[in-house]
């Protein structure tokens, strides 16, 4: 791999040496010196903090690299998405255009991921048939769970369970008889009916693959509103993919991929013309003077 600084270009500021915290950037005999490019992890940090361009780096796509306009990085702007942003659960039947889709995963593939691996990968997918066919299972699952608590040995372990944790079991069996009965109206209570599902996945076991992933996938949910899409983070469905072999085969899983992230998008059927109401954040100040 083919790492130099263009000599030419080069004012001596030493950005490049600061910035590469992997080591494969040292200073020579007072010059910045490309050492060691087998400890690059190609973070394009170098060619990203050269205010000369005076780096080559064969490994990076060259095409991507754009200067960055700090005019338009508004904080107002990011503030507004980040308090507007809903969990959507209603959407039109309306298709998401494909390269709108690409646009958005185009854009989380820049998120960070630890040592810059870069292994999140995604499934996309818009098939009526097996959106349906993976909420029906989900949703079955929870009922036919549901029905075991409604007498014997099962009531009383739900009785327990309840005891033990009254927020999680309660929240979401109590109200279940209500559930069933809007389900079979039609009502999708696992992917709400919407249009496209995406499954934000790594390798398994991989170090810190859950965070990567859980990252990109708050770019796209943050990136989904700035285009006046919406999007809803399916937890219960990131868990039985977890232990269902026969769910990952339906949603389309790679061998050896785990997903972490389940999102649904589409355009939402009504607006939120505020934003909502939220906690306090919880703050532990450690200040610096003892």
């Amino acid at each position: 791999m083919k790492i130099r600084r263009i000599k030419n270009r080069c004012n001596l500021c030493m950005l490049c040496v600061r910035e590469c915290v992997s080591g494969a950037w040292r200073v020579v005999d007072g010059q910045p010196s490309m050492v060691a490019p087998n400890l690059c992890n190609r973070c394009s940090h170098c060619v990203a903090v050269c205010p000369q361009a005076a780096i080559y780096h064969q490994a990076l796509d060259y095409f991507q690299v754009k200067e960055t306009d700090p005019d338009q990085m508004k904080p107002s702007v990011y503030h507004d998405i980040i308090r507007s942003r809903r969990s959507i659960r209603q959407f039109k039947h309306k298709a998401v255009p494909q390269d709108a889709i690409q646009d958005l995963l185009d854009l989380a593939s820049h998120s960070p991921t630890a040592s810059n691996r870069q292994h999140v990968a995604y499934t996309v997918i818009s098939q009526k048939k097996i959106l349906d066919d993976i909420s029906n299972s989900v949703f079955g699952f929870s009922k036919g769970l549901y029905m075991k608590t409604r007498k014997g040995l099962g009531k009383q372990v739900y009785r327990i369970l309840k005891t033990l944790f009254p927020d999680s079991i309660s929240r979401y069996l109590d109200p279940m008889d209500y559930y069933i009965r809007e389900s079979e109206k039609g009502r999708d209570y696992i992917l709400h009916g919407a249009p496209v599902l995406i499954l934000v996945h790594g390798p398994k076991g991989a170090s810190f693959v859950n965070e990567n992933c859980n990252i990109a996938a708050t770019n796209i949910m943050n990136y989904a509103q700035s285009m006046s899409l919406g999007t809803c983070y399916i937890g219960f469905l990131t868990l039985a993919l977890k232990f269902s072999g026969a769910l990952r085969k339906k949603a389309r899983v790679p061998k050896g991929q785990r997903v972490y992230a389940a999102l649904v998008l589409g355009y939402p059927a009504y607006k939120h013309g505020f934003t909502a109401s939220r906690k306090r954040p919880v703050i532990s100040w450690v200040h610096g003077h003892e």
